[in-house]
């Protein structure tokens, strides 16, 4: 009996390997001027698959905020992606995008945020792709002191898209994310974990993505 409950338990870690990717993440965040309520904002990632895809991402995004009120946030963001693909080839993605955040404390330590956001993305492989997605994300934050440096936030996000294009590899379907965060000064730092499922194409290699995610912003 031993032997078989042994078996089972190796072939399920076995497949469930075999269903996960993992990626290492990398972004840095750096605020170009804040006038009123208005900041603007430059952003730059990475980001690697360590499997068999050997997939990689470099980007670099502008990102325009608007401070409606203390709980009402509207933003646009340009967001250009070059991909690295051995097997499928490299490409570059344009993706214009427009959203409104909602933010409502809770309770003292306690928030609670919403973002909606609509984007194009326009994918230029051999010849030129696009598509509109839409996506939502729910989050609680926490703070851990009345300075408010260290913080913890965990949140859910959902895409909605009946296909991808034809050679776009991982496309998200949801995902899960968690992060702490310190604030040294003017500086922030994150760690995190992110969980996403992948719409279901020919493309993917697997169907979840696990990712470790290191943010810089100041």
């Amino acid at each position: 009996m031993k032997k078989i409950i042994f078996t089972l338990v190796i072939l399920i870690s076995a497949k469930s390997y075999t269903q996960n990717e993992f990626f290492l993440d990398v972004y840095i965040e750096k605020e170009l001027f804040s006038l009123d309520r208005l900041s603007l904002l430059v952003e730059t990632n990475y980001k690697h698959a360590y499997q068999k895809s050997r997939w990689r991402r470099g980007a670099l995004n502008v990102k325009l905020e608007h401070q409606l009120s203390s709980n009402w946030l509207l933003f646009g963001k340009l967001v250009n992606n070059y991909r690295f693909d051995n097997i499928l080839g490299d490409f570059y993605e344009l993706r214009p995008s427009l959203g409104v955040g909602l933010k409502v404390p809770l309770f003292k330590k306690i928030s609670f945020a919403q973002k909606l956001a609509v984007e194009w993305r326009n994918f230029f492989i051999s010849r030129h792709d696009q598509y509109l997605r839409s996506r939502y994300k729910v989050q609680l934050n926490y703070r851990f002191d009345k300075r408010n440096e260290w913080n913890i936030n965990s949140g859910f996000e959902w895409f909605f898209l009946r296909d991808p294009v034809l050679n776009e590899r991982y496309s998200t379907s949801r995902r899960f994310s968690t992060f702490i965060s310190k604030e040294i000064k003017t500086v922030t730092l994150k760690l995190g974990y992110q969980r996403e499922v992948f719409l279901r194409s020919s493309s993917n290699f697997n169907r979840i993505g696990n990712t470790v995610s290191f943010q810089i912003a100041f």
